[in-house]
Parts: structure tokens; sequence; C-alpha cells
């Protein structure tokens, strides 16, 4: 249970603050605010670049280690979330306890800036192991020094607000966190209590934030490194959902503190986002649960996307489980067009994107052969789902993940995918990916003969002279797989086209997916791998040359996918191209 408390100085104060009116906190504001910034700035030795003897009286203070400062913790959060009118000075050190903080002269700071209100988080420095100029037990020192920070607080004129300590990110195998602050948690609960300070329990809502996104999407949180995520600090945006729980719980405690904060901002990066369940058009719908994001035609499934991974079906290894594709994709007619754990290519997953050959920091990537075990892609979080116009859609992160020799997330992709109105005749939806580098460290796509975006049949499209054909299997049917200049798939292949169009036999009809590519910069297209016997292709820019995805070259795509219940004609596909580009000029 979290205690929030007020002193009955802190009862006297609000009634004064409630009768400021906004033209006068905006004028206190001009006359002082520029002494201050509303985002403090550090010098180099990591002091914030205020002078803590004048004047000017700054709202709020913040201090306490790394995971409050601005540039490892909520800091530069806090501070984002507040009207541009409002000051704030951020004296959080790293690796400062609430020993060393004081010896080091930190807390005076605080003390001469005079803030209003001064919130103070401990705990991650004080554990055992940091040594004695740090460390204190968490039933004694630890619990003397916060009482002496609310003492001498309060002496100044200033509000102490305790924050229980920012959880660490240690799960267990089931998703859960394991408290290595626990009792420094408790133990800035038990002082808020004694001296009926205001108490923010950011350790228990931490853990709570974290283990309802789960270990996967919280990484996009992190900052990561060349040894992988860190777990104890926050990146930019870890900073503003870390800091959104911070700021809804002061205001919980002392509501009159509401008009210092941007709640637009507040509601906007609220952590974890509120998706809907479902949205519906007149002739669509789209379902958002737990595993999958399905969209209907009528109540008729067009494609699912895997949030999580179907189990691997017997006989299938689980390595080849993998999240982050696009399973089931129907025609009209309610036929399936794409494959899940195909027994011939086990890593080949409906509609999927990865990378073969790739270089991040001396280190050889494989994303797509999923039993090299090096890398693989997998979904991260749903950003969400959408209507406009008639059409309907969602938005998700995935991330190109490298396994060994340490776990490092090297790219973060973006889809959103807009699925159009249906025609008795096609199914069609849009697919813009865009990746973007997560390190400082550029990753090289190695030229290769496939890898990119690619689309995988049923095997019952295998050809009969497959040379991966099960025994026994049930007679083969084939496919033919053409672009837009031939229906000779080995003469096709790695050729630049508009298009490819994969057709079969199901059910002794037959059926088609065609993807169509847009590339601003070749008007005739990308460079497509077509199998010689598999019911698979892809587009794969890589073909061509070796290129790298940076922090300034993200590698953006877009595809049109349209998806029948017979082999559709080049004509017509044609058509249905310069309709696509039209409309994407137009939005443009």
């Amino acid at each position: 249970m979290r205690t929030l408390t007020s002193t009955p100085r802190q009862r006297r104060i609000k009634p004064y603050i409630s009768l400021l009116t906004w033209n006068a906190l905006v004028l206190l504001t001009f006359c002082f605010g520029h002494a201050v910034s509303s985002l403090a700035q550090e010098t180099k030795d990591g002091n914030p670049n205020i002078d803590a003897k004048s004047s000017t009286r700054p709202i709020f203070a913040l201090a306490g280690d790394s995971t409050v400062t601005d540039h490892a913790g909520w800091g530069l959060g806090f501070q984002a979330l507040l009207r541009p009118e409002v000051s704030c000075v951020n004296f959080a050190q790293g690796g400062r306890s609430s020993r060393s903080f004081r010896t080091e002269g930190f807390w005076q700071k605080c003390l001469d800036a005079k803030p209003r209100y001064l919130l103070i988080q401990f705990g991650h420095n004080d554990q055992p192991g940091k040594g004695p100029a740090r460390e204190s037990a968490a039933d004694g020192d630890f619990r003397l020094h916060l009482s002496q920070f609310i003492e001498e607080a309060r002496k100044h004129d200033i509000v102490p607000i305790l924050v229980t300590s920012l959880t660490r990110r240690r799960w267990t195998a089931e998703g859960k966190i394991e408290e290595s602050l626990r009792e420094y948690a408790e133990a800035t609960r038990f002082v808020a209590a004694t001296e009926q300070a205001t108490l923010i329990d950011l350790h228990q809502l931490s853990i709570e934030q974290c283990e309802q996104i789960g270990p996967t999407a919280f990484r996009a949180f992190e900052p990561m490194t060349e040894k992988g995520a860190d777990h104890t600090h926050l990146n930019k945006d870890g900073s503003l959902a870390v800091a959104n729980l911070v700021v809804a719980e002061l205001i919980k405690a002392l509501p009159e503190l509401i008009e210092h904060f941007d709640l637009t901002k507040l509601k906007d990066w609220k952590v974890p986002r509120i998706i809907p369940d479902s949205l519906r058009t007149s002739s669509l719908s789209i379902e958002n649960r737990s595993d999958t994001i399905t969209v209907y035609a009528n109540g008729k499934t067009i494609l699912c996307y895997n949030k999580v991974s179907p189990a691997a079906p017997q006989g299938i290894d689980k390595i080849y489980q993998r999240s982050g594709f696009l399973h089931p994709v129907m025609t009209p007619k309610g036929k399936t067009v794409t494959a899940a754990f195909p027994f011939d290519h086990a890593h080949q997953q409906g509609i999927f994107s990865a990378w073969v050959s790739t270089t991040w920091n001396e280190h050889e990537i494989d994303f797509w052969n999923l039993a090299k075990g090096s890398g693989r892609v997998l979904h991260q979080n749903v950003n969400q789902i959408f209507q406009e116009g008639d059409c309907i859609g969602f938005e998700v992160d995935l991330v190109h993940r490298m396994e060994k020799p340490h776990v490092v997330d090297i790219l973060k992709e973006t889809w959103k995918i807009t699925v159009n109105p249906p025609s008795d005749q096609h199914h069609s939806f849009d697919l813009h990916s865009k990746q973007t580098l997560l390190t400082t460290l550029p990753l090289h796509i190695n030229r290769f003969h496939y890898g990119g975006f690619a689309v995988r049949g049923p095997v019952a499209w295998l050809t009969p002279s497959d040379p991966d054909k099960m025994q026994n299997w049930p007679k083969v049917v084939g496919c033919q797989i053409s672009n837009e200049y031939t229906t000779d798939r080995i003469e096709g292949n790695h050729m630049p086209t508009r298009w490819v169009s994969m057709t079969g036999q199901i059910d002794g009809a037959p059926a088609c997916i065609t993807m169509m590519c847009s590339d601003s910069t070749s008007p005739d297209g990308m460079t497509a791998r077509l199998h010689p016997s598999k019911p698979y292709f892809c587009f794969a820019p890589c073909i061509e040359t070796d290129f790298k995805i940076t922090d300034e070259e993200p590698h953006a795509s877009h595809y049109r996918f349209l998806i029948t219940d017979k082999a559709p004609e080049t004509e017509w596909i044609k058509k249905q191209w310069i309709g696509w580009q039209a409309s994407i000029h137009s939005a443009n």
C-alpha cells in the first residue's frame, strides 16, 4: 500500500498556492525564470549550471543518483512534462548515495537553491558492496540520512518529497522483476510515514510498469550499449515513461501541483499505452488480442499479425519460433496463401523481414536463418491501431536482435500496416517499414543473394522436384512465381521489378499473392529473389550492393499486397500499381 501523506506545513502551503492566479505565476516566472533553465544544464563535472546562492527560487529540485539524472534517469522526462514557464533544477549525481551526496556537497547545493519542492531518491548506491564512502544499511544510516534530509529541507522552507528507488530490471524466467532494492524501498516508506512526508512509491510503480510491458518491450526504454541493454538506467523515451509515473503520483499526493504540468504530454506518455481492443468500419474490423492482431473483412480474416510466436509443431525445433510476422493471409474466398513453420524451411514464416549477411561491431549476424543462433527478429510493442477513412490498420515495433556472444538489440523496425476496403475480387493492404539503429555503431548489410522482405507460401506449393520434399507427403501441386517481365521464375530471379506474383492451387482452384514494391530511388523497382523450387520470394536490395544502416541513414521500404482467388493479369496488376503510386504522391 502506498503512503501518501502531507505535513501540517504542507497543508498551510496549499491554500497559498491555490490563491495564486495563473497570471501571477506567469509574472513570477517572467521575472525570475530566466535565471534557472527549465531543463537543468550540466557542466563538465556534472554539476547543474545554476548559481545556488542566487535569489532565484525554483519551483522544483531533484536530488538523487544516476537514475534521477538528466542523462540516465527520469529527471529529463520530469522536466519535459512541466509547463514551459515552470522552473526546475536537477542536482542528481551519478554514483552517489544518501551518504556521499551530502559529504560531497551536493545536498548543500539543494538547500542553497531553496526550491519550493524537493524530490529525493536514493538507494542504488547505498547497497552493500559500494564501499564505506557510499554504502548505508537500509535499516540503519539510510533511514537516518533520509530523516535528516527531511528535517533540513523543512528548516529551509522546502517541501521534501521522498521517492523510493527506481527498480532494476532483473527479470525472472516468468517475466517478473526480482526486487533487489526492496529493503531500501521499505526503509524510504518507513521514514516517510514516520516523518509525515509525502511519498512517491516509484519502486512499486516501476515494477508494475515493467511487468505490464514485459522484458522485450521495456528494452525500448533502456540505453543500448555494445554489451547489451542497460537494465538500471533509462534512455530518453524511458525517462519520459518513468517520469510519467512520478508526476501522476505527485499530482495525486499534492493536487495543487497539477497546474505546473502539461497534462496533454502526461496523457501522451503514459506507459503502457492504452490501445483499443477493437475498431470497426462499414466493411473492416480489427481485433487486438494478447497474442495477435487480426483484420477482418465482413467477418472473414484478411491477415493476422503474430505478437507471440505460435507453438512449433511436433517435429519442428523450438529455435524456429519467432514473433513479428503476418500469417495467415487469406483470399476473399478464405484460402490461406502463407505458411508458418513449413517443414522444409521452418525459419520462413508468412510475410516477414530479416537480413541474412550482416556485420555489426565485427560480429557476423544472420537474422534470417534462426538455427545459427546468431540473431533473430521479434515483436516488441504495439504503438496503435487506427482508422483512416475507410481503411483500418495498426502500427507495431519489432527488434532485430543479436543473440551471441551477448544479446544486443541492433535495429528497431516499425511496421505500419493499412488494410484497404475489400472488393469481391481481391484483398489489399500496405506495409510501410522503417528500420532505425538502436546503437551508436552502424549495421553493415553485406551483399548477398537473398534477404529483406519475404513471402512464404503453403508447403503444397513446393515443386515436385524440391529436394526437401518429405516422403509420403500428399501430392504437391507446385506454384508459379513471376515478376512483371516474365513468368519464368529462373529467368526472373535477381531481376529488378516492381512486383512479384506467386500463384498455386488450393482445393482445386487458384489463389495468388502479389507483392508490389515502391522504391523512390529506382523507378524500375527492387531486385527480387525468386526461389527455383520453393514457394518463396523476397525483395532484396542487398543482391545488388552492400550498404549500411546508420543514425543518419535509416532503411525504409514500402509495399502493397494484392490477395486474389485467381492468377491476376499483368495489365490489372500494372493498373493497381499506378493507382497505388498516385495515392502515395497525393498523400505526400
